[in-house]
């Protein structure tokens, strides 16, 4: 079974603070042209997307320059929505979950943002963000990326610190994912597939989830 994690990208969505809404005007129609067309503008972090090392990092590796099989792989993803709004996800928080990060490839945090999508309260700054210990404990898990469903996986207001941790060590980070319906999904195959173009310091990405019984049957074998 596919579950699509991924908003749909309209004029009216919520963009992070500077960053240009996007605009899907025709290019081209059925009565003037005798086919659709579609102008699409907007920034390479619109929507649900991924960032590069390339987006911090004077010599970081783009997303076009990265093989494909850094975007697919096993999930596990995390409630912290009971954390509460301002709290932020320690190593300790993290350790605790051992079991569940590993052998994964990605780590998802669901903060429940989510459910403010569309509104302004989606960009107040207030979801729960790894602090820096916890980013650091991240790249020593082996992983290929950490996503959130809110904004950012950084504070809004505080720099990107764990932005820098995790790209730094080539993990990518991907934001303003869907993933109520996956809160309780321990392991499962998560794709986050981003568009192919020169230079890419990040990308709009198509993410779902690939669920299957098989996988849960390993993981307590293991």
């Amino acid at each position: 079974m596919l579950i699509d994690l991924t908003h749909t990208i309209t004029p009216e969505i919520p963009v992070y603070p500077g960053t240009p809404v996007p605009a899907l005007p025709p290019a081209c129609t059925l009565t003037g042209d005798g086919f659709r067309e579609t102008m699409l503008t907007m920034s390479s972090h619109t929507g649900t997307h991924m960032d590069a090392p390339a987006h911090l990092l004077r010599d970081g590796a783009t997303l076009d320059q990265l093989p494909m099989s850094q975007f697919s792989g096993r999930a596990t993803v995390l409630d912290v929505s009971g954390l509460g709004a301002g709290n932020v996800i320690t190593e300790e928080f993290l350790r605790e979950r051992h079991d569940d990060i590993y052998c994964m490839d990605f780590v998802l945090f669901y903060t429940g943002w989510e459910d403010r999508w569309g509104g302004p309260e989606f960009l107040e700054d207030r979801f729960p963000v790894p602090n820096e210990a916890a980013a650091r404990y991240l790249t020593s898990c082996g992983l290929k990326g950490v996503g959130t469903d809110a904004v950012s996986i950084d504070r809004m207001d505080g720099g990107l610190p764990v932005h820098s941790i995790l790209l730094k060590a080539g993990v990518l980070s991907l934001e303003n994912l869907c993933l109520k319906k996956v809160r309780d999904r321990k392991n499962f195959l998560f794709f986050a597939i981003p568009l192919k173009f020169r230079n890419a310091d990040g990308s709009p990405v198509r993410a779902f989830a690939e669920l299957r019984e098989n996988f849960e049957k390993d993981r307590r074998k293991r």
